[in-house]
């Protein structure tokens, strides 16, 4: 729904994803109601297109992933070349699915691409940590046993 709706500014209908087209009344008694989690998306106004998404949500834009695929090129897992476009793009820092706003962010500089066996090893196998440089995108990965591995991303020359 517009911002203007539930602020009140205007009464026009707002649209319940999966349902149907609702008054402004219910979409404000929808937007006020307790444990409501408010998203921002940000539309062009001639097109309607979506333009970003709030960072507090857990998928990626199709921009921010592009941009991590092309960013980083490979899994971010040391030694690894899984082409970025074939892995999951993965949070550094977890996303809070509780508190989303506490951190893990949807963001470029918290996401990286991870095969789907980097990706399993360090989301189910306890003990990995990840870390990522946001200015030069090194990644140090931390194994159980406390040794760690660096990888950084290509550098582009001009």
């Amino acid at each position: 729904m517009p911002l203007e709706v539930p602020v009140g500014a205007d009464d026009g209908p707002a649209e319940l994803k999966g349902y149907r087209p609702i008054t402004a009344g219910q979409a404000r008694e929808i937007a006020f109601a307790p444990g409501t989690i408010w998203r921002r998306l940000v539309t062009d106004l001639g097109s309607g297109l979506l333009v970003k998404v709030d960072p507090t949500t857990y998928r990626p834009t199709a921009d921010a992933e592009r941009q991590v695929i092309a960013r980083d090129q490979y899994c971010a897992s040391p030694s690894c070349r899984m082409p970025a476009h074939r892995c999951d793009v993965d949070h550094v820092e977890p996303f809070d699915h509780e508190h989303p706003e506490a951190g893990g962010l949807t963001v470029p500089e918290n996401l990286q691409p991870l095969c789907r066996r980097h990706h399993r090893l360090k989301t189910h196998l306890p003990g990995w940590k990840v870390t990522r440089d946001p200015h030069t995108g090194l990644a140090r990965w931390t194994s159980p046993t406390g040794h760690t591995y660096s990888n950084a991303p290509p550098v582009y020359r001009e």
